[in-house]
């Protein structure tokens, strides 16, 4: 038995938000709707139906023990299910061009809890530009910038490395695309993109297309720090 409490600005169909979410594709769960295993606030739904914030959904379906793991995606390879962990899903993406650390789990409670902006868990990238980066960029990042392409919240931290051409970002919001937009709006040429944290776990020497499969102790970690245990 699975139970979610619905985080939304807007009400949205169940599938999208199963989806949106990381939790279910919506194709399974339209199966799981018509198998009659969803309920909302206690209510069988059909598909097409819409939750809003604070809605409680629960699925009738038996849990996998739990499975949390780090995996270093390799550049051009595209973010999704991968064979070495089966039944889990990546929490969150990172572009095709970008590498980098990814979490995976079974654990649907995850999903929001680390990307949700409004948890602020920090994402830390390293990024290797082609032009050289003033300190300009710098002021810039750090209040906020708006573009072309949307608003973007001032990073929780950069740092333009000596040579101008390598840079630290620390995230906390975590939109699509939003440090590639950021930086081409400074005029700023993407030559290498790597995250290489996500809140307290590290590359650590992971190699790229390595999983890293979190132990009792790492996993008790995670599960506080996103207080969960």
């Amino acid at each position: 038995m699975q139970k979610i409490t619905v985080k939304t600005e807007a009400p949205v169909r169940i599938n999208k938000y199963l989806a949106d979410t990381g939790i279910y594709s919506r194709r399974k769960a339209d199966t799981l709707i018509d198998q009659n295993r969803v309920h909302v606030n206690g209510s069988l739904i059909s598909v097409g139906t819409k939750v809003k914030d604070g809605d409680v959904i629960t699925i009738n379906i038996k849990q996998d023990k739990n499975i949390y793991a780090l995996y270093y995606k390799p550049r051009s390879e595209i973010t999704g299910p991968i064979d070495a962990i089966p039944n889990t899903l990546p929490v969150g993406r990172l572009d095709k061009d970008s590498e980098g650390l990814l979490l995976y789990t079974n654990d649907f409670r995850v999903f929001d809890n680390l990307l949700n902006p409004k948890f602020a868990r920090e994402k830390e990238y390293d990024i290797k530009v082609r032009e050289k980066a003033t300190p300009r960029v710098v002021t810039i990042l750090k209040r906020g910038i708006t573009t072309q392409e949307g608003s973007f919240a001032e990073v929780k931290d950069v740092v333009v490395k000596a040579d101008g051409h390598n840079i630290k970002i620390v995230l906390t919001e975590g939109k699509k695309h939003e440090i590639r937009r950021m930086l081409n709006a400074l005029n700023l040429t993407i030559m290498r993109l790597v995250r290489v944290r996500i809140m307290h776990m590290k590359l650590n020497g992971i190699k790229a297309g390595e999983v890293r499969i979190l132990d009792e102790k790492d996993t008790e970690k995670l599960l506080k720090a996103l207080d969960l245990n």
